[in-house]
């Protein structure tokens, strides 16, 4: 509940079921509603308790609402001022607002659907597409108020931008003319939508030649919107946003930031619990912990159907981290550093079998990779995190600074394993000193990844090898590191269950 005794509110474009939920908690709170008019649909009013006084504003000048609001807060009573679509779209409220900050009374403004979304909603387009259009110009033509000199016709049709006309059904024929003059071609897509989501909505189609006319054959003078551009006839090309080869992310496409796997999400406030709701969206699997005495059934409510935020008791992080540290493939913390390096310290056993840590600030702004960098996949998770959050992937681990992939990194993005782990640290060692390394890999990994490092050679047997590093992926393991040759270090790659 809101503890503004005033409330600016958006009664949205008209039908009763497109009210926002806070707006409608606001009228089932309200001592006194006062109303755009014809503008607000009567329906919407039915949220006011009984005995709520309900006020017309048409009838009223500014002086008088200021007077009613004054009086009712000084009775410790609420106001809601009604406004038809959202108010901040040639509501008038500034001017109202300026008074009550005279006053000092304190209010606070709740969004509304605006009719121009509501006009997309019933032509049934996009406003903005590829190619087309990528910004929506919302005006007006000049009446007794008129526009500022640079908010022209002409040059808001220069733009080309899709435009959305308020307040302008009067005047369409001047209008559809200025357009012209300005170089919209006269048969570009124009539609004119009357009383948008009302039981009594229409629509006009048509071209900007004659959609001046067809309005004025149906009957339209007032309570319309003209929208003007070619994104009407949805002629644009694809976006990219749902294109199987687009990343981002939530559905990144990238080899650095593929993480699978179950991941832990440790919160230690509020803010903190917000952002692991942000990223848990974009996790395989996810939940969430944090201690009992910020989690309230409300923010529980508020994490989603398919992400599970359970407490923990107070002091308690220790003994839950024990409980499931081998239960999950990562942890990650919304918290300092500090803390997740004090409290994983005692569960370390190897970098072979580790999960992945990563601690995350509050702000997104920096994703640290902690703990099993490669096999463990936390490199790659904490890419994730950042492209998520907009930061930084902060990656320490000496090859990913060189961009050299590493061949545990290389195991674990191919579902491997690594069988003799004692030797990774010497062959990312000589990775990054450029030593020659022979490796005898599928044809199509080495391409992937090694196909432009000079110092990595492809061989299709073992007895090839010329180098005294070697990686190998299914050969069998001799009890000297070669058989052909017992200087050379060999690197023994596997399938995860051979």
């Amino acid at each position: 509940m809101s503890k503004s005794r005033v409330i600016f509110a958006g009664a949205g474009p008209g039908a009763p079921d497109l009210l926002t939920l806070r707006t409608a908690r606001a009228l089932a709170a309200a001592d006194l509603v006062i109303y755009a008019g014809s503008l607000v649909n009567p329906e919407v009013l039915k949220h006011c308790r009984q005995g709520c006084r309900l006020v017309d504003s048409a009838a009223i000048d500014l002086d008088e609402v200021i007077a009613l609001i004054e009086k009712t807060v000084s009775k410790d009573e609420r106001v809601v001022r009604l406004h038809t679509g959202d108010p901040s779209m040639y509501g008038a409220i500034s001017e109202q607002m300026n008074r009550l900050d005279e006053l000092a009374i304190e209010y606070e403004v709740i969004p509304g659907v605006s009719s121009v979304f509501a006009a997309a909603a019933a032509l049934q387009c996009e406003l903005t597409m590829p190619d087309l259009s990528q910004s929506l110009i919302l005006t007006r033509t000049a009446g007794r108020t008129p526009m500022p000199d640079r908010e022209t016709v002409a040059n808001f049709a220069a733009t080309g931008a899709t435009m959305a006309f308020f307040l302008s059904a009067g005047n369409l024929e001047t209008l559809a003319k200025e357009l012209t003059a300005a170089g919209i071609t006269p048969d570009t897509p124009a539609a004119v939508v009357y009383r948008a989501s009302w039981s009594n909505q229409k629509i006009v189609r048509g071209s900007l030649k004659m959609i001046a006319a067809a309005a004025k054959d149906a009957g339209i003078r007032r309570q319309a919107l003209l929208l003007v551009g070619r994104v009407l006839d949805r002629s644009g090309e694809l976006s990219r946003l749902y294109d199987k080869h687009f990343s981002h992310g939530y559905r990144s496409r990238r080899e650095d930031e593929f993480f699978v796997g179950n991941c832990a999400l440790y919160a230690m406030s509020k803010t903190g619990l917000a952002k692991a709701l942000e990223l848990a969206g974009a996790l395989p699997e996810a939940d969430i912990f944090v201690p009992e005495r910020i989690l309230s059934t409300e923010t529980a409510g508020n994490s989603g159907s398919t992400v599970r935020v359970q407490a923990f008791a107070e002091g308690r992080l220790s003994e839950l981290l024990k409980q499931q540290w081998d239960s999950f493939s990562a942890h990650i913390f919304i918290a300092a550093t500090g803390i997740a390096v004090r409290k994983i310290a005692p569960l370390l056993k190897s970098k072979t079998c580790d999960p992945a840590v990563v601690v995350c600030d509050e702000n997104g702004a920096s994703a640290i990779s902690l703990v099993g960098g490669h096999i463990a996949g936390a490199n790659r998770l904490a890419r994730k995190i950042a492209a998520v959050t907009g930061g930084r992937a902060i990656i320490t681990t000496a090859t990913d600074i060189h961009n050299l992939l590493a061949f545990d990194e290389l195991a674990s993005r191919c579902g491997w394993r690594v069988r003799n782990p004692e030797m990774i640290k010497v062959f990312n060692a000589a990775l990054l000193e450029n030593r020659r390394i022979d490796v005898l890999l599928p044809p199509e990994q080495f391409t992937d990844f090694y196909q432009e490092r000079k110092n990595l050679k492809l061989i299709s047997s073992l007895s090839e090898a010329e180098a005294g590093y070697v990686v190998v992926y299914k050969q069998p393991v001799d009890q000297h590191p070669s058989a052909a040759d017992s200087k050379k270090l060999i690197l023994y790659l596997d399938d995860q269950h051979a």
